[in-house]
């Protein structure tokens, strides 16, 4: 009988894993074919950039993929996030530089299949060569703080 016990016993263990499993996002294949991915506007960067979200929630605690479109000559002014931020170019040139005052000529080119790690609270800024897409991936909630106020998409004409 004890045999059973614990024979039943493990049984329900396992059962309740795979019910956990089932509930956990990042227990199951998640897969996004570009063709599908749904771009909407950027409210957070200057007009014309279009994010999509791919795996979790920017704006809540937790991991988080997206992709961000941005068209030729579109430029990002400086600006920093809380949080460790992961970027890989997909195509196109980010050329970006570092520091509180956006400067053309102090940047650094990044062809595609370039990754930048970049520490919570690093300032920088970056304009596109090409149209560009970036892969950005971070812990949430994600906010981008602008170094000047007026900058900010957010707050314009408020």
């Amino acid at each position: 009988m004890k045999r059973w016990l614990h024979l039943f016993g493990a049984t329900l263990t396992v059962l309740g894993s795979v019910y956990a499993l089932a509930d956990d996002p990042g227990a199951r294949w998640l897969l996004h074919d570009p063709v599908g991915i749904e771009w909407r506007a950027a409210d957070s960067l200057p007009p014309g950039a279009e994010v999509a979200v791919l795996e979790g929630d920017p704006s809540k605690e937790g991991f988080f993929t997206m992709r961000i479109r941005m068209p030729h000559g579109y430029r990002v002014p400086p600006h920093w996030h809380p949080q460790q931020e992961r970027v890989t170019v997909l195509s196109g040139i980010l050329n970006l530089g570092s520091g509180s005052t956006f400067d053309p000529k102090e940047t650094r080119a990044l062809p595609p299949g370039t990754y930048s790690s970049m520490p919570p609270r690093m300032t920088h800024f970056a304009w596109m060569t090409g149209d560009t897409v970036l892969q950005l991936s971070s812990i949430g909630p994600w906010t981008i703080t602008y170094v000047r106020p007026e900058d900010d998409p957010r707050t314009r004409g408020r």
